[in-house]
């Protein structure tokens, strides 16, 4: 017993460690009850491999999928992912906090550090209020997204049905699921401005980051952002548009994807899939059918992902831009990396380095073995598409994950689950000590370059 509140002190003293563990625990209840008869379509259950695989995709809101989610899944199988990729995309942390409030519970310091952990913020004070904010704009706006998209779906699918669609994709698009009830994602829409446009704002929205989102709304008082959020918006838009044009670019042509659409419907399916490469699962082009280089850059947009503190996964845009901007800085021959005339901190450069060549040594090493353990089964580009796919919990694919072996499978899985919680975020809770050391070596010279 003694061992035991010893573990379970130290475990609680390590925010990162916890983190990781109550996405764990929410895996583990979603698989259990995933494998339960009546949570499939057919009676039979799903196996263990499967049901954890669509419980890990739906918490850290990939949209990977082993199984069609319309057909191969009861309507309490569905309600179980739903649930999933609403509490995911929200974040353990602020779920568990949220229900503490509700029970009248005072948040203390220990609970305030999980939650900064869990939405990146600096500070922790004012986290009942930052918990209210996030929890109302999130069902504020999944509430509008679902109303506009009823305005298509309901009378296409009837009341009862139309609703429901409505509000599990505008949950699924919000929180960058990319998980779907059409079978076939968002290509029964590919020239339907309403649905598109709706789910892709969504996404957008879902992408940017909670504290973003608060700098927003007080900017009417403020009147004043943050360095952090003019990096966020000015890297998003340069993605989304960036991407975009590459897309339309090279894929304009192709008659399996944009060529046989009307000008027009090219644009908006351009827009869409760079939209949705970066942090969400649903296309309106059949991936498998696109060109190898536009494969190349959509590899490259959904390895960064979407920002800090959203619901996105991957490098994230902020990790991104200021690796961009020291490179630069160095090639100048200057000290300090600079952004919106402030001065980026070492400890943040490192942390970003850190991060990088751990995003990049996950990604291959995941990528290997699924090669290895494939036999050749499948082009390296489409392995490698699928990984950084689950890296970024972004969720398209070229069409191979129900192929993949077990083994595969869990690989995948485990890459979803270091996308959604952030390798450098597990990484510190397992190895982070509380103290550094009391000495400093000598200054080597190190020749590079």
């Amino acid at each position: 017993m003694k061992i035991w509140n010893h573990i379970q002190r130290e475990v609680l003293k390590n925010p990162p460690l916890v983190l990781g563990i109550s996405f764990m625990l929410l895996i583990s209840m979603g698989t259990l009850l995933l494998m339960l008869p009546f949570a499939s379509s057919d009676g039979n259950g799903a196996s263990f491999i499967d049901a954890l695989f669509t419980a890990t995709s739906a918490s850290c809101v990939t949209g990977l999928i082993v199984r069609n989610t319309a057909v191969g899944w009861s309507v309490f199988g569905k309600f179980v992912i739903i649930s999933l990729i609403q509490i995911g995309g929200l974040g353990t942390m602020t779920i568990i906090a949220l229900v503490s409030v509700l029970l009248g519970k005072k948040i203390g310091l220990r609970e305030r550090m999980f939650i900064r952990e869990q939405l990146n913020t600096n500070t922790l004070s004012g986290m009942v209020r930052l918990i209210e904010f996030v929890i109302r704009f999130t069902f504020v706006v999944e509430g509008i997204g679902a109303l506009l998209l009823s305005l298509r779906l309901v009378p296409a699918y009837g009341l009862f049905k139309g609703v429901v669609f409505s509000v599990f994709h505008a949950i699924s698009a919000f929180c960058n699921a990319g998980f779907d009830l059409f079978g076939n994602s968002m290509i029964p829409f590919q020239g339907d401005y309403l649905v598109t446009l709706t789910i892709a704002a969504l996404i957008i929205l879902g992408g940017l980051g909670f504290i973003v989102y608060v700098e927003l709304w007080q900017f009417r008082q403020s009147k004043h952002l943050s360095s952090h959020t003019k990096l966020v918006l000015s890297t998003t838009a340069m993605l989304l548009l960036g991407g975009m044009f590459l897309i339309y670019f090279f894929e304009f042509r192709n008659p399996a994807t944009l060529g046989a659409l009307p000008e027009q419907q090219k644009w908006l399916a351009a827009f869409f899939q760079s939209t949705t490469f970066r942090t969400a699962g649903f296309n309106s082009v059949e991936m498998g059918s696109m060109n190898d280089i536009t494969v190349f850059f959509a590899i490259l947009l959904m390895f960064i992902g979407g920002s800090p503190g959203s619901t996105a996964g991957g490098l994230k845009t902020t990790t991104f831009a200021i690796t961009m901007a020291a490179a630069f800085t160095t090639l100048k021959g200057t000290r300090d990396t600079e952004l919106f005339k402030r001065r980026v901190s070492e400890t943040t450069i490192r942390k970003i380095f850190a991060l990088f060549v751990i995003a990049i040594c996950l990604v291959f090493f995941v990528a290997s073995c699924i090669v290895f353990f494939e036999h050749n089964k499948f082009v390296f580009v489409d392995i490698l598409f699928e990984t950084v796919s689950a890296f970024g919990t972004v969720g398209v694919t070229r069409g191979i994950t129900a192929d993949l072996s077990p083994l595969s499978k869990l690989f995948i899985t485990f890459t979803m689950y270091l996308g959604r919680v952030g390798p450098t975020t597990f990484a510190m809770g397992l190895f982070q000590k509380e103290h550094d050391k009391k000495y400093r070596y000598a200054e080597g010279r190190f020749i590079v370059g």
